[in-house]
């Protein structure tokens, strides 16, 4: 009988080592994408390990090892690939560097839950399914199902239960704008945080679940201990606002302030009582129904609250203005500024936020009006010579009868770079593009915002002619292991040289991606990895950055 065979696609000396561990194991190795065809034609395998970084090299190689029962065990060089691992439901994964020894116990209990036989198959398959309905892989929180059977007891001994139903109102809005990938590493801190809260408060003997995988929202099953009176509305309101303090301060902590800011939760409450007449179930789904629309009136309220505290910004002008530079991808030196407009109220301190309030309130055009004009006195004080300024403008905008004499605020136009940000559709290109002609013809420049997201894609681009497109963050997020994105910035880097444009990519975060978007002929950058608004004068590893505060940044052809 021939030995069996890992198949692999990396001379990491602990494969290896792992084989020898297993009966001295065969090891053959195939490269990149050489993998995934080799699981058909090497015979003998037994399992695969990967290390590879590329996500499409990686999912090929799990439905080809899926159509031969073999089991797939992935090395993970970050969080990020680890995501990703489990999004594929691979068998196994390990964190590198591991040892030789895990990585033979990972194979060994990859192989223990193989079945060979098409019909153990189906029946594995039909678990795994059954399994992840009732756990959430990515929090680890149990399902609605698993809970209402585990509380069952509980609920009869006591004869009350408390739903508490918590909205994470702007969670779809973080992915919308990063991308899932980084709404995934959201929720992981959500419900960590969650649980550390609950460890130390009065709910502490609380479950907490999602109502089913993939979720969003929360949901909290309290059923008082023997003796102790249940919660009150007062102590729930202080819990709550605990809660939210604690989970958004996790948050800021992991994720950064502009993640922060759109975090906001609202709870509802509901008050079940047993009654052996009535099926358990049906009492608990009414529960949670009534605590879901308490959670949305509490929404509702703060909108309002919302819309007022909008209204009073306008009067006072309560608007400031953060101006996020644009790098020189190559010399990391200043090209211009981004105006980024922030609420000086709390509850307006997101410009998402803010814009989505306007909306809501038909004062988009008095907004815009006021973010302007800051962005404008702003250029004035603290902008020097040759610094460009990207001023955001949605294309509700340019319908404003007031829009049109931008020009006597500002002394240069040609300093100034338009971002048409489409929060809405254009609906008539030949009118819009007319009312570029006149602004070009007075020296602005225009920029496409959000290229690849939303109604920024290619028509846009076609139509508008930008002298600057702007990659949105999704589509920078991550992209040093996803060879898809390589692919699209690559193309429009290509796109934007025959044109005579520029690309910038916003939103790049970490030096992977930095270094992969430099690579890949990207213009221009701006992001957190090269500037934080709160950053000090001295970075974490010691050295002075390149960027540092607004007022005293390093300037093309200035002085720090």
């Amino acid at each position: 009988m021939n030995q069996p065979v890992i198949l692999t696609d990396s001379d990491d000396a602990s494969i290896r080592d792992a084989a020898a561990l297993l009966d001295s194991w065969e090891v053959v190795v195939r490269r990149d994408r050489e993998l995934a065809a080799s699981v058909e034609d090497v015979p003998d395998v037994r399992v695969i390990v990967t290390l590879t970084e590329n996500p499409n090299a990686l999912r090929d190689i799990v439905e080809r090892a899926r159509a031969r029962v073999l089991p797939v065990i992935v090395g993970c060089a970050n969080d990020v690939a680890r995501r990703r691992a489990i999004e594929l439901r691979v068998d196994e994964w390990f964190l590198l560097p591991a040892s030789a020894e895990e990585i033979a116990s990972r194979i060994r209990s990859a192989l223990a839950r193989a079945t060979p036989a098409a019909a153990a198959l189906a029946d594995r398959i039909e678990r795994v399914e059954y399994e992840q309905m009732l756990y959430d892989h990515l929090t680890g929180l149990p399902t609605l199902p698993v809970m209402i059977e585990r509380s069952r007891q509980l609920i009869k001994e006591r004869g009350e239960l408390i739903v508490l139903y918590v909205n994470f109102v702007r969670y779809s809005k973080i992915e919308e704008i990063y991308g899932w990938e980084k709404l995934d590493a959201v929720l992981e801190t959500t419900a960590q945080a969650v649980r550390e809260f609950l460890d130390a408060s009065a709910l502490r003997s609380s479950r907490v679940m999602v109502s089913f995988t993939n979720d969003d929202d929360f949901v909290f099953f309290h059923v008082p201990p023997p003796g102790v009176a249940a919660v009150t509305d007062a102590e729930i309101t202080e819990l709550v606002s605990r809660l939210q303090d604690h989970v958004g301060g996790r948050i800021e902590a992991a994720h950064g302030e502009e993640i922060a800011s759109l975090f906001e939760i609202y709870v509802g409450m509901a008050h079940v009582y047993y009654n052996p007449k009535i099926r358990l179930q049906r009492l608990i789904y009414r529960g949670i129904r009534e605590a879901a629309n308490a959670a949305k009136s509490v929404e509702e309220r703060e909108r309002g609250r919302r819309v007022e505290d909008l209204r009073r910004s306008l009067r006072e002008r309560a608007v400031y203005i953060d101006l996020h530079p644009i790098l020189v991808a190559d010399t990391r030196h200043v090209y211009g500024y981004e105006a980024l407009a922030r609420g000086t109220l709390r509850t307006l301190r997101s410009p998402e936020i803010m814009f989505e309030v306007a909306a809501e309130a038909d004062l988009l055009w008095e907004l815009g009006r006021l973010c302007r004009s800051k962005a404008i006195e702003a250029m004035k004080t603290r902008l020097t010579r040759g610094e460009l300024l990207f001023l955001n403008v949605d294309p509700h905008d340019f319908v404003d009868p007031e829009f049109s004499a931008i020009h006597r605020e500002v002394a240069d136009p040609q300093r100034v770079v338009i971002e048409i940000t489409e929060r809405t559709a254009i609906k008539d290109y030949p009118k819009f593009r007319e009312r570029l002609k006149a602004l070009r013809e007075r020296g602005y420049r225009f920029a496409v915002d959000d290229a690849g997201s939303g109604y920024a894609g290619l028509g846009s681009i076609a139509n508008l002619e930008p002298d600057f497109i702007k990659l949105d963050i999704s589509l920078i997020n991550c992209i040093d292991t996803n060879f898809i994105k390589q692919n699209l910035v690559e193309t429009m880097v290509r796109f934007a040289n025959d044109q005579g444009a520029k690309v910038i990519a916003e939103g790049v975060e970490r030096a992977e991606e930095y270094e992969t978007v430099k690579g890949l002929g990207v213009h221009l950058v701006q992001g957190f990895f090269l500037h934080r608004p709160s950053e000090n004068a001295v970075s974490r590893t010691g050295e002075t950055p390149v960027v540092r505060a607004p007022d005293t940044v390093a300037r093309v052809g200035g002085s720090t």
